[in-house]
């Protein structure tokens, strides 16, 4: 009797042990997928930014500044503004 609870235990062994390889498969095919996904989308981010003509943009932003000063100001003390809101800690202690 004894001889048949460890004959099935075994046998649930084998099946915990493959739903455990199973899982451990399914678990590494989703890791790769997403590993992936995100060097796919990591090499098409790099490839934009380095077609970016940062010199070009920034005569661009000084050529605006140079014709719409008090439009730039504004811009810049409310950008400067909400910088200050996302960024500041909370000092309420209840």
């Amino acid at each position: 009797m004894a001889e048949t609870t460890s004959g099935a235990g075994t046998g649930a062994d084998a099946g915990t042990d493959s739903r455990f390889g199973k899982a451990k498969e399914f678990v590494n095919d989703q890791y790769e997928a997403a590993s992936d996904a995100v060097k796919n989308q990591y090499n098409r981010v790099r490839e934009k930014v380095e077609d970016v003509d940062f010199g070009a943009i920034t005569d661009q932003v000084r050529s605006y500044v140079r014709s719409n000063p008090g439009k730039a100001l504004l811009i810049s003390v409310g950008v400067g503004f909400l910088v200050g809101l996302l960024l500041r800690r909370d000092d309420h202690e209840d």
